[in-house]
């Protein structure tokens, strides 16, 4: 299985892809995992201080798949995300500051206060779709703007993400039935978390992985493992590829969440020996820190540098999120109908908007 690759044999096999990006991009690639990781402890932090309203969702130990598969996108592709992706959003280019003041319910958020969760997305400005709790109803979605690409002969990619458990819902098989027989440029990621909630693999499906689903639909699917960073990106850098030619294709990253469902759950039914592995052998910043180092692409000092970058923007983003201000009660009607115009006008610092 791609989960049990020893560290040696990761930085054996990694050495072929590494050829594949610049320095640059590489240490890019680690300031992602790095601020993906940071958001998510000091986020939780924050909520178990009762700091933080609302509920966190926390993707810790799944970096590699979120960064791995966004990072393959151009930003006039689009994402599909679901509530537990902000790090491919993050990794897409949303901005912290207004992601901050999303979760905190302000004016400068992306719903402009009327959400105080994950519900995130940037259609116009950063080409990703909202976050919709149920799962996985962006799949359907997700092709219905590759086929808009295809008409218009736009060179575009949709991506489209779900967990393991929502490939038990009828939209997800329809979705991946549709991209195939209308051949649609659209790259379909299944994070395998190995628990849907608290249900194992074992119970959710029969076949050994979920990307040999995809010869049903007759499309390519590769299973990939999820603490590998390199080996996501470049699986979902030939998904993509591949889809700007007019051939969907599935992407299976296995990895294994660090926390709960939410910010309530203590997750008892994953097996501690089963955590304890995947934190101490299988963390995919560690293990790309650690390629980076053994290859020279970067040192100590560079290492402690994208740290305290990350710290920054993080205290920098929390400050703008405090600063904001709450929406005005009169604006609730507003933004319901598009010739409102709501949204298309720059929020206030008092709330409503400029004209």
């Amino acid at each position: 299985m791609a989960t049990e690759v020893s560290k040696e044999r990761y930085l054996a096999e990694a050495v072929e892809e590494l050829a594949s990006l610049t320095p640059d991009h590489l240490r890019e690639v680690l300031y992602k995992l790095k601020l993906c990781r940071y958001f998510d402890e000091r986020m939780e932090a924050l909520y178990r201080q009762g700091r933080l309203p609302g509920a966190i969702y926390s993707g810790r130990g799944q970096e590699g798949t979120h960064v791995g598969v966004a990072y393959a996108l151009r930003s006039d592709d689009s994402l599909f995300p679901t509530h537990r992706d902000l790090s491919a959003q993050l990794t897409k280019g949303l901005d912290l500051n207004r992601v901050m003041a999303q979760f905190w319910g302000r004016i400068d958020g992306y719903t402009r206060g009327r959400d105080g969760n994950s519900h995130i997305g940037d259609w116009k400005g950063n080409r990703t779709f909202a976050v919709i709790s149920h799962l996985p109803i962006a799949y359907p979605v997700a092709c219905g703007a590759a086929l808009a690409y295809k008409r218009r002969g736009e060179p575009r990619v949709a991506m489209a993400i779900c967990g393991d458990g929502a490939t038990s819902n009828g939209r997800w098989h329809e979705a991946l039935n549709v991209s195939a027989i209308h051949r649609l440029p659209v790259v379909w990621v299944v994070n395998n978390n190995q628990y849907a909630y608290s249900t194992p693999n074992e119970l959710e499906f029969a076949v050994p992985s979920i990307a040999l689903r995809a010869a049903a639909y007759g499309m390519p699917g590769v299973r990939v493992d999820g603490a590998n960073v390199l080996e996501v990106y470049a699986a979902a850098r030939d998904a993509v590829e591949r889809a700007r030619g007019g051939d969907p294709s599935l992407i299976e990253s296995v990895s294994l969440r660090w926390r709960g469902h939410a910010g309530h759950d203590p997750a008892k039914y994953v097996p501690r020996e089963l955590l304890e592995d995947h934190v101490q052998n299988k963390d995919p910043v560690k293990r790309f820190e650690e390629l980076l180092k053994a290859h020279d692409v970067i040192d100590d000092d560079g290492i402690k540098a994208i740290q305290e970058r990350v710290g920054r923007e993080f205290d920098q983003g929390y400050e703008y999120a405090q600063s904001s201000p709450f929406p005005v009660g009169s604006d609730v009607t507003k933004g319901l109908f598009v010739e409102d115009g709501y949204w298309t006008g720059e929020p206030s610092r008092e709330g409503g908007t400029q004209s």
